[in-house]
């Protein structure tokens, strides 16, 4: 109910607001319209404007950036249980241009969150495609602090980092809620405590390099374990993110990255993989070789050295209209890792954007979906359970996820989104632990999701 009210006040609020797309100016008037952009709340890129300190900060190669991103979801039917949630982060950044004052080719940057909130898929859905990729656990946490130096065709970037948008991260998918169209699920669920994605970073070292034109190599080296939790490890384990832990092994990630022309209006072709150095839990077998599952097993699971997965992405615009200032754009990504040692083996999602429905040319509408496959071994040891319980266990095979959403850009620093997801077969197919004899049935959850640039 709190989902739908919030709903509907908002949409009462779009009819009072232009649309963030304007019309052509007439001879004569873009001088005037630009000069009273400056004092008009709607034409602003921030809510606070350009600032003195700010305007003096940037002429020095500084740039602070704020930005509120809050939400409110509600899962309607399905999950453990049904209920509405609010969650938010407030993300801080820091970005200095040492070419200003120093004349060096060279970058600082910092970025900070606090988390606050909880999110709906732990205590509601339980389901492996995190509904919301805001979604963690309620802190105020450093993310990334690094240096990044420019030669002629290559970066060099050191220091506490993050997967951010440099790998594994289709441009179509950004515009989605659900976290699996973000950092995907098969890394977020096998690599100890969920990997580098958001919202931690870790000590690293990445190179980029451009050797022709369209062409871009990434190639980076990351401790193996943001927190030391391990898989399934809580990321309170290091709650404020200055842990910068070295001595959990390696996390090594590539990708080539394809885009003719390097033009926006041609499609971006990523192929790359990750390896994992550490030990990582056998799915069905113990120590000794045997089902988990049976009664005689010894309760450890076998250990197997390291983990890896191989990845492929396409992002393909198409019906590019500039003088309409419409566009749409495909994308699609699929991904596997070894079923021994993975509750994920295989991870697939595609999706569709249209940029600039209804004339709005600044909004989108996007449709996507996500697919989570359970990896061999754990779908072993959930029909050893059965047989050895005799008791109601079904075998977990795989979740979908489908979404669809549109983002409103009200105006320059505020954007606002309202949502829909229906999750397929939530955990794969798991018991619901209020009804241990039936699975949790699927979810159907609404959203509205508000973001502004201060």
């Amino acid at each position: 109910m709190r989902a739908a009210a919030a709903a509907v006040l908002i949409a009462t609020t779009l009819l009072a607001i232009p649309a963030a797309a304007a019309e052509e100016d007439a001879p004569g008037e873009e001088t005037a319209k630009s000069s009273e952009a400056a004092d008009d709340i709607w034409q602003r890129k921030a809510l606070l404007g350009t600032l003195e300190f700010r305007r003096r900060l940037e002429e020095s190669g500084i740039k602070l950036g704020v930005t509120e991103t809050s939400e409110v979801l509600a899962n309607l039917t399905g999950g453990l249980r049904q209920g509405a949630i609010y969650e938010g982060v407030t993300d801080v950044n820091l970005s200095i241009d040492f070419r200003p004052p120093l004349h060096l080719r060279g970058n600082l940057f910092a970025r900070a969150y606090q988390i606050h909130g909880r999110g709906l898929t732990l205590g509601n859905t339980d389901n492996l495609n995190e509904i919301s990729g805001i979604e963690a656990l309620a802190t105020t946490r450093l993310v990334e602090l690094w240096y990044e130096q420019h030669f002629d065709n290559w970066r060099l970037r050191i220091g506490q980092q993050t997967i951010g948008t440099e790998f594994l991260s289709p441009e179509g998918a950004r515009l989605f809620v659900n976290g699996a169209l973000g950092w995907p699920t098969l890394p977020a669920i096998n690599l100890p405590t969920g990997g580098p994605g958001y919202p931690l970073g870790m000590p690293a070292v990445r190179l980029r390099i451009d050797p022709t034109e369209g062409l871009t190599l990434f190639l980076a080296l990351f401790d193996g374990d943001p927190t030391g939790a391990g898989v399934g490890g809580s990321q309170l384990r290091d709650a404020s993110g200055t842990a910068f832990r070295t001595s959990d092994g390696a996390f090594v990630i590539n990708e080539i990255r394809y885009n003719p022309d390097s033009s926006d209006k041609n499609g971006t072709y990523r192929f790359g993989g990750w390896w994992n150095s550490e030990r990582f839990r056998d799915q069905h077998l113990d120590a000794s070789g045997i089902s988990l599952a049976r009664p005689d097993s010894n309760g450890r699971p076998r250990q197997r050295d390291n983990d890896f997965s191989l990845y492929g992405i396409v992002d393909q615009p198409f019906l590019v209209d500039e003088a309409e200032h419409t566009s749409f754009a495909a994308f699609a990504r699929a991904m596997g890792a070894p079923g021994d040692r993975n509750l994920v083996d295989l991870y697939v999602d595609a999706g569709l954007v249209y940029k600039g429905p209804f004339g709005r040319a600044d909004d989108q509408l996007g449709l996507g979906v996500g697919y989570s496959r359970i990896g061999s071994a754990a779908r072993a040891f959930d029909a050893d359970v059965a047989r050895f319980t005799g008791q109601f266990h079904p075998i977990r095979s795989g979740e979908t996820v489908l979404e669809l959403t549109y983002r409103f850009q009200l105006t320059g620093w505020w954007q606002l989104q309202p949502d829909f997801q229906y999750v397929f077969n939530p955990g794969g197919g798991i018991v619901n632990p209020n009804a241990p004899s039936r699975r949790v049935n699927d979810a159907a959850v609404v959203g509205l999701r508000t973001a502004i640039t201060f």
